[in-house]
């Protein structure tokens, strides 16, 4: 197969879908070239590691990717869009549906769609978060976001004191540094989300996560740690949490690696453009 010429449509901001799209660009950067059209904001995402690169206009890209809210459409590509979270359905010009959790496969199929559908696994960073076997402080973490029951940090502060650090505004390697050394963290969603990347990242970081059942469970890669019935539970829970022993490296081997991500982004691709090449595949 020839190489294979790429383009990642990705905002700059900061989220976790962002991390995402940047690992499918390293991914499918390995079959020739791909680099990051940023949308919203021209330029590069810069609160996380990444090695990819902006889009120059010197070749023009065979395969186009891009998340489900900012769909374009650009002749004579294939296009791919990357289902993240349930905030709009793929538009009909996808050649491929690609989702990030069992949750989002069955949201698209149930649309009774013909597009085809591809799964491919979430990861973290794990040279980054990694827990380094360092004291943990009882310190109860929760990443707040206006989308994400923002309100919890504040019940938790109200139970628990200063022993609640919010996570919000920080890079990527700072966040890491927090969770390695706090004992708990506690994790909320919201109904759109696919598959929630902070209780993955926090569970590599040594951390006993809390949560609801409706946030941890196989649907989203996040069925681990404390899961609880009620809100009431969860408050409880996380202040007993800080007693708890940090998972084991089995508990925490569940989470897979960032570099394992790239290389199925690599293969499907590289899939789909041979099957383009020998007519195997139709819309």
């Amino acid at each position: 197969m020839d190489t294979v010429n790429a383009v990642v449509f990705a905002p700059p901001w900061e989220g976790g879908g962002v991390k995402s799209l940047y690992t499918a660009c390293e991914g499918l950067d390995q079959l020739g070239r791909c680099r990051i059209v940023p949308f919203h904001e021209p330029r590069l995402a810069t609160w996380f590691t990444h090695q990819c690169e902006l889009y120059d206009h010197s070749y023009e890209p065979e395969i186009v990717l891009y998340p489900e809210i900012y769909q374009p459409h650009l002749s004579g590509s294939r296009h791919i869009c990357f289902v993240l979270g349930k905030y709009a359905l793929p538009s009909p010009h996808a050649d491929l549906i690609v989702c990030r959790s069992p949750d989002l496969v069955s949201w698209i199929a149930d649309e009774n769609r013909t597009t085809p559908i591809a799964s491919i696994l979430p990861s973290v960073n794990r040279a980054i978060f990694e827990y380094d076997g360092r004291p943990k402080n009882d310190v109860i973490c929760y990443m707040t976001r206006p989308h994400k029951h923002p309100e919890i940090a504040q019940l938790l502060k109200a139970r628990y004191g200063d022993k609640v650090v919010e996570i919000i505004d920080r890079p990527e390697a700072e966040v890491a540094e927090i969770l390695k050394s706090s004992r708990v963290f506690v994790c909320r969603g919201n109904d759109k989300e696919g598959s929630p990347r902070p209780p993955k990242e926090a569970l590599v970081a040594g951390c006993v996560v809390v949560g609801l059942r409706e946030d941890l469970k196989s649907a989203y890669h996040t069925d681990f740690g404390i899961q609880c019935a009620s809100l009431d539970e969860l408050i409880e829970k996380a202040g007993e949490a800080l007693h708890l022993p940090v998972p084991t490296e089995a508990e925490r081997a569940v989470v897979r690696d960032t570099v394992e991500e790239r290389h199925d982004w690599a293969a499907l691709v590289a899939k789909l453009s041979i099957s383009a090449e020998s007519g195997a595949v139709t819309r």
